[in-house]
């Protein structure tokens, strides 16, 4: 008896598994979790090679309003700080009592033939840093500036003017430091004539000068 219970034991043990059951049916999905938090900004990219270099002397800011040739207002407002590399035109000089601050800003990186746009500054300075200084601007010029308008039409202005000399009102927040690489800021302000300027139309002109200055020997 007790030998027929072992065998019969052994025989249920020993017996083939049986077939695989359905799978299951998949369960539902979950909710979406929260966005995260955005991240921090990366840092800035270093500047291209040969930037500082071009732009080490400072800038000069310009705000002009006045008429297209096609009689449409406009304004605009640009910030010139390129100087050339080979001979950049930021320097200060005396010529008899008057001393001279030339000043000339590209607004891209200059090259002859495609980025020639720029604006000179030509201040003319008596007495300078004593009691009784007297400025005013011996020369303006803009050149190659090209004016784009909303209505996508656009036109090139030019302007030069050689009578700007006027000691009241055209400069002001005037501060020289020589002690500083002979730093040099004031704002400005003045009309160019419409027979001075591309536009046919009197334009006024406004900015700001920031720029440090090459003494000439």
């Amino acid at each position: 008896m007790l030998l027929a219970l072992s065998l019969g034991t052994v025989s249920c043990s020993d017996g083939e598994d049986g077939a695989q059951g359905p799978q299951g049916i998949s369960g539902e999905i979950g909710d979406t979790g929260q966005q995260g938090e955005v991240g921090e900004n990366g840092a800035d990219g270093a500047n291209g090679a040969g930037y500082d270099e071009l732009t080490q002397y400072g800038y000069i800011t310009m705000n002009i309003s006045g008429t297209r040739p096609d009689g449409v207002p406009f304004e605009d407002t640009a910030t010139f700080k390129f100087t050339t590399a080979e001979n950049p035109i930021s320097n200060f000089s005396e010529w008899d009592d008057v001393t001279y601050f030339d000043t000339e800003r590209f607004l891209s990186t200059p090259d002859h033939v495609y980025q020639n746009s720029h604006i000179y500054l030509s201040l003319a300075i008596l007495n300078f840093q004593e009691e009784g200084m007297e400025m005013g601007f011996e020369t303006f010029g803009l050149s190659d500036y090209p004016v784009v308008g909303e209505d996508h039409k656009y036109f090139i202005l030019n302007a030069n003017d050689n009578n700007l000399i006027n000691f009241e009102s055209i400069i002001e927040n005037f501060t020289f430091d020589s002690s500083d690489r002979n730093h040099a800021t004031y704002s400005y302000s003045f009309a160019i004539p419409a027979a001075n300027n591309s536009s046919g139309h009197e334009l006024q002109v406004s900015g700001e000068v920031d720029v440090y200055l090459l003494e000439e020997l």
